[in-house]
């Protein structure tokens, strides 16, 4: 027995899905050619130049639900007003409450987690974050904030001598 309905879905989502690599490729090849010229372009300037071993860039694309800057200011405030350290689940949460998103549906909570973990590690990275625990334990807060110096070593300018071409030191 034959399902027709079936078999034409599937059919018309095959097509949907062999077009949308046919652009793709098409896309492709537009863009190997424009990194040919480049490379070409790269070798009439410095003809001893490698383009092979520039290393490519990863492609970054923003995320619909943030502005920018946004999600990193929602996790801090998050972190700031919490009575505790705080895992990436629970800074998604708070993420989600503050902006009004639907709670309760795991796979969102999920993406906005792991775009947390990212902010996060930037932070950590800064030193404006510190993580403790270890994988889905882990659990963070922000890093307290050094205490200012005293008033003579904020009055004294450092003494900082710049090279110059005639220097011969």
């Amino acid at each position: 027995m034959t399902n027709t309905h079936v078999v034409s879905a599937l059919c018309a989502k095959r097509a949907e899905i062999s077009g949308h690599i046919h652009d793709l490729e098409k896309r492709i090849a537009r863009q190997r050619a424009n990194l040919a010229n480049l490379d070409a372009t790269i070798k009439l300037f410095s003809p001893g130049a490698n383009p092979d071993a520039i290393p490519p860039k990863r492609a970054y694309r923003r995320t619909r639900y943030f502005a920018r800057n946004e999600l990193s200011r929602l996790t801090q405030d998050a972190l700031r007003t919490a009575s505790g350290p705080l895992t990436s689940v629970e800074i998604a949460d708070a993420v989600m409450q503050a902006e009004g998103m639907p709670p309760g549906d795991a796979a969102f909570e999920e993406i906005i987690a792991a775009r947390a973990l990212t902010v996060l590690r930037r932070l950590a990275k800064r030193g404006a974050a510190v993580k403790s625990g270890t994988s889905r334990n882990a659990q963070w807060a922000l890093a307290p904030e050094p205490l200012p110096e005293g008033p003579s070593s904020s009055a004294s300018t450092p003494n900082i001598r710049f090279a110059s071409c005639s220097d011969n030191s």
